[in-house]
């Protein structure tokens, strides 16, 4: 992905703010330099959120749902060609969608790097603000350098050092080449991007990011890595602090609200409908040929939970299993983290370490008890470690149905695990898992391309 070797900006306009004409689109064409566009702490302020915006372009269903039909839970797409090579795992760097989404992701990475390179020339700013908005810019780098890693290269354990190719890996504002930085050098500027965030992001902060943002990412981040021990230190660290519940009617996609579980997610309005994506191509209630359904093995995989299990009621089984977990609903709101999935990584990296078990088993029944009622399907106290983590993976899946973590998870389960891991009738390590890189590294000479197929 080529960017700016020179801080470059045109113009850039925000739903519900003014005076915008010096913020960045980051586009080539029409450009101004950094020093022209970026006057005050406000002109910084107002770029921080145009890089929120395009976050929510990346994770407003869209990367959610490539990262779904990559692995078991959706079924063959209607008529998409593009989510038809994405199901298929034959993307190239021709595919639309995969180079759109690999764009967004280094649109978003390159603004955090303008903030950050940019403090000096800003007059009016305060430590307390400068400490701030870097901590923020690095939250968003590290989400979207993570969001890149897992979807364009081989997931974390790959190799025993980690070495193989991931992503470019991009800390400064540069539209120089770059080749790809190994999976081991990515994510350890990930987790140092989450850390600093952790540290210096407020407690609140409106619908931006937080300290408990970062320390869910942090969970997340070190779940994958197979670092249980401190992936369940993180989450318990949220959890803890009692800001946020489990919702009683199993629709963490509000309307208007945030709901109370979300500990950072996308906010949609009636005039940004954020959440088109998931809108458009899954409702089953306006379109009786929607673009995507849940696949035979998901609706059979949640047929075992029985009728008691209230989650069956986000989907309709026949020969297409569609969903309704979407229906009725023009915009909704988006989460990206929230209080049951940081419940269920705790319970299994509890039960992968072999400790705090009745933690882990309560947390496994708060979750059951929504789903089934109190009492009805409770895991046993008894339930040995095994027990607990083939528990919390169930839940895992059912729970994240449509929010595009189960093949992470999939992924973990093969490369940390050593796991036998089969998706759709391949190997989890087959060609083709690993989305292939856009038209622009294409042209890049030197730079290694994902090899293309042999999945099917």
């Amino acid at each position: 992905m080529k960017l700016s070797n020179t801080i470059l900006l045109i113009a850039f306009a925000i739903v519900g703010l003014t005076s915008c004409d010096r913020l960045l689109e980051f586009e080539p064409g029409d450009v101004i330099l950094a020093e022209d566009a970026i006057q005050d702490t406000d002109d910084l302020q107002r770029l921080l959120v145009s890089n929120y915006d395009v976050v929510a372009n990346l994770y407003g269903g869209r990367v959610q749902i490539v990262n779904e039909l990559r692995g078991p839970n959706f079924g063959s797409p209607d008529n998409s060609l593009d989510f038809t090579a994405v199901y298929n795992r034959e993307t190239t760097f021709f595919t639309g969608i995969n180079g759109g989404i690999y764009t967004d992701f280094y649109y978003a990475i390159y603004r955090s790097n303008v903030v950050i390179k940019n403090f000096d020339i800003v007059s009016d700013l305060s430590d307390a603000d400068r400490t701030r908005l870097e901590a923020e810019a690095r939250f968003i780098r590290s989400i979207c350098h993570w969001g890149a890693v897992k979807m364009f290269a081989r997931p974390y354990g790959y190799t025993p050092d980690n070495s193989h190719p991931g992503v470019p890996l991009r800390i400064a504002p540069s539209q120089d080449p770059l080749p790809r930085a190994s999976v081991g050098d990515v994510y350890a500027q990930i987790l140092e991007d989450l850390t600093f965030a952790a540290s210096n992001l407020p407690i609140e902060n409106g619908v931006y990011a937080t300290q408990d943002a970062a320390n869910a990412y942090l969970a997340q981040v070190h779940y994958l890595m197979g670092n249980y021990a401190e992936a369940a230190e993180y989450a318990s660290s949220v959890i803890n602090t009692g800001r946020y519940t489990l919702d009683t009617d199993l629709d963490r996609f509000e309307t208007d609200l945030i709901n109370s579980e979300t500990i950072f997610g996308i906010v949609s309005m009636p005039n940004d409908f954020r959440s088109s994506w998931y809108r458009d191509n899954l409702r089953s209630d306006n379109n009786p040929t929607p673009q995507l359904a849940f696949s035979e093995d998901f609706a059979f995989f949640m047929s075992l939970s029985g009728g008691g299990d209230a989650r069956s009621s986000w989907y309709t089984a026949g020969s297409r299993a569609l969903v309704n977990r979407f229906n009725g609903k023009e915009y909704f709101n988006v989460p990206l983290v929230h209080l049951t999935m940081l419940h269920l990584i705790r319970a299994e990296c509890y039960g992968e370490l072999g400790s705090n078990l009745q933690t882990a088993i309560a947390d496994i029944n708060a979750i059951r008890d929504r789903a089934f009622g109190a009492g009805n399907n409770p895991l046993d106290e008894t339930a040995t470690a095994d027990e607990i983590v083939t528990a919390a993976r169930e839940e895992f899946r059912k729970e994240t149905a449509c929010e595009g973590h189960w093949t992470d998870q999939l992924l973990r389960h093969g490369a940390i695990e050593g796991e036998n891991v089969t998706i759709r009738d391949a190997s989890w390590d087959c060609p083709g898992m690993s989305l292939q890189f856009s038209n622009t590294e294409s042209t890049v000479q030197g730079f290694e391309l994902n090899e293309e197929g042999g999945c099917l």
